[in-house]
This record gives structure tokens, sequence and C-alpha cells, in this order.
């Protein structure tokens, strides 16, 4: 199975949950490169730096910038030829990693996306409003991905840098902008089933869902063009 490769870990404000992640992957993958984006933290975060020195990557935004603005800055730095994300608390564990990764022994996939068997935290408005996200994203973006949200996402280096490289969006929609710009692409996106584990309260909450809305406008209008992305 593939060991080297960057790990991406966006994280805002779970500094004891983030310390408990790193040391997870650390342990299980030798080769990896960690790369943790402070998104503007006002808890203890910074002191991953001092605890793991030079075993990780840190890079802070001064201020909250978004899961967007924060995907961006890790993939600009990554340097092996595969590039994961995954969330803070590690919802998708070390099996949800691998899992990626195996996929990519099919040299001809480009993405490999998580799709959870389950959702945690669940609450009424994420049950009721989900079908309608995702009717809305096949009817602009004519995206059929049961799961654009999953905090799971694995690509080849030259995939992944240079869909982030094309994104602009700062917020939860930078995973289906990413999706958008890689149906344009004609990349190859595969989609694994992966567990999640029931970690930490979301950070998704009904405004986020509410301005996805709107970004997905965004997204169709901003990238209209085809054209552009064929260079």
């Amino acid at each position: 199975m593939i060991d080297s490769f960057s790990l991406v870990i966006p994280s805002f404000n779970k500094f004891s949950l983030l310390k408990e992640t790193i040391n997870k992957i650390l342990e299980n993958f030798k080769e990896v490169e960690v790369i943790v984006v402070d998104d503007g933290s006002k808890d203890n975060t910074f002191k991953v730096k001092e605890i793991f020195k030079d075993k990780i990557i840190y890079l802070k935004n001064e201020i909250n910038q978004g899961k967007g603005e924060s995907l961006r800055k890790g993939f600009e730095k990554a340097t092996k030829e595969f590039i994961i994300f995954t969330d803070d608390d590690l919802p998708y564990g070390i099996e949800g990693i691998k899992k990626i990764l195996k996929e990519f022994e099919d040299e001809k996939i480009d993405i490999v996306i998580g799709k959870r068997k389950q959702f945690y935290n669940d609450v009424f408005y994420k049950k009721l409003l989900r079908p309608f996200l995702y009717l809305f994203l096949k009817i602009i973006l004519g995206l059929n991905f049961s799961d654009t949200q999953c905090g799971l996402k694995g690509f080849k280096k030259e995939s992944g840098k240079r869909l982030f490289r094309l994104s602009f969006i700062k917020g939860f929609a930078i995973d289906v902008e990413i999706l958008y710009l890689a149906k344009k692409l004609n990349y190859k996106v595969k989609e694994v089933e992966v567990s999640q584990f029931d970690f930490s309260k979301s950070t998704f909450k009904l405004k986020g869902i509410i301005l996805m809305f709107f970004d997905i406008l965004k997204i169709k209008f901003h990238h209209y063009d085809f054209k552009k992305y064929q260079n």
C-alpha cells in the first residue's frame, strides 16, 4: 500500500483533538508529511508546533479564513505524490485514510472521495436540507455524488494542486467547487465508503449550509468559461 503522502489538516479551536490526531497519524504512517493549517484558532492550537517540532509543517491564518482558504494554503505547501485532507478530529479514522490510499493503486484514478455510511451530529435541519442540497447540486452543477461534504478526500499531487489553484471559495463549499472543477477537467473521481466516528461537534452549522446554496451559484458563474481550464 502507498505509505508516502501529504496529509493536510485544517484546524480551528480543537487543540486537544488535533494533538491526538497527529499522534495517531505519525504512529501509523512513517512516510507521511503532516501539514497543519491553524485557521485563526483562539485556543492552544499553536502549541502543536512546539510539541511536534520538525515532525509536522505548521501554517497559520492570523484570522479565521475558512476551510477553503486553509486547504489552498496546505495544498500549496504539500510535496508528496499524493495529497489527502481530513478533519482535525480524525472522524474517519486511520482506516479511512488507508482506504483512500489503496484506491490510488489504480493509476487511472485522479481523486478519491469518502462517502459516509452514516451521519453523526445529524440534527433535524441537516436531515431536512440535505436532499434539497444534493438536488440543487445536480441541477446547477451536474454533480451526482451522494456525499460531497465528507471531510476525507485524496488527490494525485498534480491534480490536487491544479484544482486548488483554480478554486476561490473560502468556506465549506470548497468540496463542491473542487468536484465541479474536476468534472470540467475530466478527472477520474472514485467514491469509497468510509465509517464516521462521533468524536466532536460538527462546525458545519445551519448558517454554513445556507451560505452553501449561495456559494454554489457563485461557483457556477465564476467558472462559466470552460476554455480557460484547458491550458
